[in-house]
């Protein structure tokens, strides 16, 4: 059985705030006496064994409890109820470099850090070169932090953080900070970390950077504990109670066109009708990466028409147009069509990546010479990514790897 770092047992922490404030004589008079303060349990009934050597996911909304939690561990807050107990000196990624002297060099606070965690000079000394080297801040390293932009200040509290021999090693939201190079060396030094069997319990909100980080991952909702396991279950079990959240208050993505709308061409064809469904034919407020969805065109005829050809055409909210769609370049050629009809259109394992799309529709005749009809910003829709994940550009090419 794994040597546990933190042991977590029936943990809560309660606050007190009171929903109104007299804070002068007058205010006093005037609205008459405040309401007695409420009490807010921010943490209730929490119990985790974080094993050494592990790397350990807290995930849920903001308010759900998560940075309290990591402050208890750390000793910032002390439980209301229930104990904490760790294995081993504690390093806080939680408000970089709250613990600096604006007056103080960035090499007298690598100084003061140390000697608050507890650190001999002389280890102090053996590990100021390589915070100083790591935070790439040399230059500035003797001028008072005062002078720093938050961007070094954070480098340099992440540096000194990092590289004070910590046994186990706190993590909030700050998984990448500075510049993208730096980011890389801190992940790098956390890789390095969790080799050299250091436990790091890491709070984010990046679900695909903690499934590929850690080995274990708790999801808290308003305090309390939800799910501990694998952290693909369980990042797909909270995506799957925040997307039906959100579906719930989301309205579809579906757009009727009224008879009176300005614009499109008069003729005997019109587009009455656009919106996005999954492939058994309920409405969908969001597609996903991956995943296949149906668009549905609505068209309405007060004559006959030859074989029209319906373009779907795909624009990112960023401006970009990503891809047009049409059935007749597809090879789906319809013959004659008269009156009302839905053209349906599966986009197949949804090759876009995360973002918002708009959609326009134009109808040309079989020739594909002739505008029947056009319909700009029909409708805007989001794709989102299973896994959470943030997309970089418009689309997911298939594409396999191979080492050889």
């Amino acid at each position: 059985m794994s040597e546990i770092a933190v042991g977590i047992s029936d943990v809560g922490k309660r606050f007190m705030r009171s929903a109104e404030r007299r804070n002068s004589i007058k205010e006093r008079i005037v609205r008459g006496r405040a309401r007695r303060a409420e009490d807010f349990w921010a943490v209730r009934n929490v119990s985790l064994e974080i094993p050494k050597g592990s790397v350990y996911g807290l995930i849920g909304h903001n308010g759900s409890g998560k940075s309290t939690l990591l402050k208890m561990i750390g000793g910032i807050y002390r439980p209301t109820e229930g104990t904490i107990t760790s294995q081993g000196r504690i390093a806080s990624l939680i408000e970089l470099g709250a613990g600096f002297h604006p007056e103080m060099t960035g090499r007298e606070n690598i100084g003061l850090n140390g000697s608050i965690l507890g650190l001999p000079r002389k280890e102090i000394a053996a590990v100021a070169d390589e915070i100083i080297e790591f935070s790439g801040l040399r230059e500035f390293i003797d001028d008072p932090v005062k002078h720093y932009s938050s961007g070094m200040y954070v480098r340099l509290g992440f540096a000194v953080a990092v590289h004070m021999k910590p046994d186990v090693l706190l993590v909030d939201e700050v998984l990448a900070v500075g510049d993208e190079e730096f980011q890389r060396k801190c992940f790098d030094h956390l890789y390095a970390l969790r080799r050299a069997g250091k436990t790091i319990i890491v709070v984010s909100h990046g679900l695909g950077q903690l499934e590929a980080l850690c080995d274990e991952v708790a999801w808290l909702e308003r305090g309390s504990l939800q799910e501990v396991g694998e952290p693909t279950d369980v990042v797909a079990s909270y995506l799957a109670k925040v997307n039906a959240e959100e579906s719930a208050r989301s309205p579809m993505s579906a757009a009727l066109r009224p008879h009176d709308h300005e614009g499109g061409v008069k003729s005997a064809l019109r587009v009455t009708s656009v919106q996005i469904a999954s492939t058994d034919g309920s409405s969908l407020n969001h597609a996903e990466t991956g995943t296949t969805f149906t668009m549905k065109v609505g068209i309405a005829m007060t004559e006959p028409v030859l074989g029209p050809n319906v373009r779907i055409a795909l624009q990112h909210e960023s401006g970009p147009l990503v891809t047009m769609i049409s059935n007749h370049r597809l090879g789906f050629d319809f013959s004659y069509v008269d009156g009302e009809h839905i053209v349906e259109v599966d986009l197949l394992n949804n090759p876009l990546l995360p973002g918002r799309y708009r959609v326009h529709v134009d109808v040309f005749d079989h020739t594909g010479s002739k505008l029947l009809d056009s319909w700009n910003d029909a409708l805007e829709f989001p794709v989102r990514s299973a896994t959470g994940e943030i997309g970089q550009g418009f689309v997911q090419l298939p594409a396999e790897y191979r080492l050889t």
